[in-house]
């Protein structure tokens, strides 16, 4: 089974339980027809593709594998290596406020739309000098690297040849 006839096979049991509960906590006949036939659409639709899938050759599972396929529970990970030294981590961006800002500055501008121009005018600036400082942050840090404040020196501890006392 692949992933798609899953979520459609998934989507089919949702419209066939809904429909059912529906129908027998309203007893209103439009709505009901219209959650089974979106059981019965997808459900379609899924068996199709993994009919396909079958005749195409493809590999075959177990059905505990297969049911954990529809429940959407992902497979576990492979084996990798033991130290993370070896992998090709991605870089995160180093933490800042100017999303916060930006965002911040978009809210109050959607909010100036229902009460009044003079809080699009503040959110577009707030938004604009957000977007402006989340730009120059991602160049300095495309440009100079990540800048990291520098460790302090850890304590060697007590010097043999210093006499105290």
């Amino acid at each position: 089974m692949t992933d798609e006839a899953a979520v459609l096979l998934r989507v089919s049991l949702f419209g066939f339980v809904s429909g059912a509960v529906y129908w027998f906590v309203s007893y209103e006949p439009l709505g009901t027809i219209a959650l089974l036939l979106l059981g019965a659409g997808p459900g379609f639709a899924g068996l199709i593709l993994v009919q396909a899938h079958r005749r195409q050759g493809g590999a075959a599972e177990s059905r505990g594998d297969a049911l954990r396929r529809l429940a959407g529970i992902p497979p576990p990970d492979p084996p990798g290596p033991e130290d993370l030294r070896d992998d090709d981590l991605g870089v995160l961006p180093l933490p800042t406020i100017w999303p916060f800002a930006t965002s911040l500055g978009l809210a109050i501008l959607l909010t100036g739309l229902i009460y009044g121009l003079w809080l699009i005018v503040l959110g577009g600036g707030i938004a604009a000098y957000g977007t402006w400082g989340w730009l120059a942050a991602i160049n300095r840090e495309n440009r100079y690297g990540r800048i990291q404040a520098e460790q302090p020196p850890a304590n060697p501890g007590p010097d043999p040849d210093r006499a105290d006392g």
